[in-house]
């Protein structure tokens, strides 16, 4: 008579235990950083030999690497995605790297950095003198006046295909349960100069650190990034940034960042980028970088900048399809460009 009592107790206390779990994981995963929680991920989603750790600073940070699969490699694409963009999300450009090598382009998919409060990669300042990737005057105080919500960074919905191991990080990964709260609370409603400052010096080391791992590996260098990495790629490359000198062209989609005063100066950075750019566009990109699309053709227009496009994808939103077709018009952008 006294069994069911104790197997009901027993299977009480259980799910108690499951749903403490539950909930002290979850209290765990919101005190990572996002770009912890991005390495995670992959760590424990992939074989090991299915990606590879770079040095950034004091930390070890996982990409992925696809080689080409023609018999004489192009160079290499280096695919970023907006600050705080899971791999997993349906509109992350990283999805084009599925397609690339078979175009021959080998491909480095490097999963986004955070943009939250504090460093998410040790590294050291010594001085306002170092910090050259944003300028000071460029950058307003932050305030919920001049904050906007980026409704892009709302991950979209659709199937998660366990194909290859881009597709194995994907949107059911605790990154995008994370990302969420993240981008709700932080990434839009309370950036200062401080962190974009400090974002832009990770991102440098970052890129640097993925050229100095790929530094045999012969043919062009391309650099593909979205969103706020777009902007702050563009401003440093357009700075003359010495570790980012190998970059050979600049493929850009939704360039933003979200303070007005400062997005108003992207069309001035693009136009004064030495090198080509191919500007993708589409119907789908958020307000931000809509109030400077236009703007950014004729700014290169009017700067004579020498070798611009501004391309729109047409049709539905970002998916797997349209990831296709862009990766083919990256390859009529470098056959426009002789490679």
């Amino acid at each position: 008579m006294q069994t069911k009592p104790k197997h009901a107790l027993s299977l009480s206390l259980t799910g108690f235990l499951l749903l403490t779990s539950d909930v002290l994981f979850d209290v765990a995963a919101q005190s990572a950083s996002f770009s912890e929680i991005a390495r995670a991920d992959m760590v424990n989603q992939l074989h090991r030999d299915e990606f590879t750790l770079i040095n950034v600073g004091d930390n070890s940070l996982p990409i992925l690497i696809s080689l080409s699969e023609k018999p004489i490699t192009k160079g290499i694409m280096l695919i970023i995605g907006d600050a705080e963009m899971p791999l997993g999300r349906q509109d992350s450009l990283t999805h084009i790297a599925n397609y690339l090598p078979a175009l021959g382009w080998t491909t480095v998919v490097m999963p986004s950095l955070g943009l939250s409060f504090g460093s998410n990669i040790e590294l050291p300042i010594e001085g306002d003198d170092n910090l050259v990737a944003i300028d000071k005057d460029l950058l307003p105080e932050a305030s919920d006046s001049n904050v906007e919500t980026n409704a892009n960074n709302t991950p979209a919905d659709g199937e998660a295909v366990a194909v290859t191991p881009l597709e194995r990080v994907s949107k059911n990964s605790i990154s995008e349960n994370v990302t969420e709260t993240i981008e709700s609370n932080s990434i839009v409603s309370a950036i200062s100069e401080a962190d974009l400052i400090i974002y832009s010096q990770e991102l440098e080391a970052y890129v640097a650190a993925a050229l100095t791992h790929m530094k045999t590996a012969m043919g062009h260098r391309i650099l593909v990034s979205q969103g706020i990495t777009a902007a702050t790629i563009a401003k440093l490359i357009a700075d003359g940034n010495p570790l980012l000198l190998e970059i050979d062209t600049l493929v850009i989609n939704n360039p933003y960042w979200p303070i007005r005063k400062l997005n108003n100066k992207i069309p001035m950075v693009i136009a004064q980028i030495p090198i080509p750019v191919l500007d993708l566009t589409s119907q789908w990109d958020n307000s931000w970088s809509k109030q400077t699309e236009r703007k950014r053709r004729i700014k290169a227009t009017t700067e004579l900048k020498e070798v611009y496009r501004q391309t729109e994808i047409i049709g539905q939103p970002l998916d797997q399809a349209q990831m296709k077709y862009i990766s083919r018009q990256i390859k009529g952008w470098t056959t426009y460009l002789g490679w």
